[in-house]
């Protein structure tokens, strides 16, 4: 627990120093789906995709309802997969805290688990809580 929390502060020390200017993000990486991604932002630099590989083993793609600017937040749906072959699809909020920095939250659901019925409802829905950091 004490190492999520190290890490955690990293992160948001690593994206208030890094908030100098408007920048286009090229990279994310941070405890979220997808863990490491390339970034596609707009003109003015505001994130409106991500996709890349997770910590689970698998692949993300996240693509937000409006672009996510500095200072603002968006709605966001997601899909990808874990350990290779198993496929989830998502929605939640994401809040850009300044140029670097990004926090928030989801709802997953893995609809294999739902089909084999073993895994029950507590791992078909998951709510997750993220955090990353853009690099330029």
């Amino acid at each position: 627990m004490k190492r999520i929390g190290m890490l955690l502060a990293i992160l948001a020390i690593v994206g208030f120093a890094w908030a100098q200017e408007a920048r286009t993000p090229k990279f994310s990486i941070g405890l979220d789906m997808p863990t490491f991604s390339w970034v596609t932002s707009d003109e003015a630099g505001n994130v409106t995709k991500l996709a890349g590989v997770n910590l689970a083993l698998g692949f993300s793609y996240r693509s937000y309802f409006q672009p996510l600017a500095p200072q603002s937040g968006a709605g966001y749906w997601e899909a990808g997969t874990i350990l290779l072959l198993d496929p989830y699809v998502g929605v939640g909020y994401d809040y850009r805290v300044n140029e670097s920095l990004y926090v928030g939250g989801g709802l997953d659901v893995y609809p294999i688990h739902a089909l084999m019925g073993g895994y029950g409802l507590a791992f078909t829905f998951i709510p997750n809580l993220h955090v990353g950091v853009y690099l330029f």
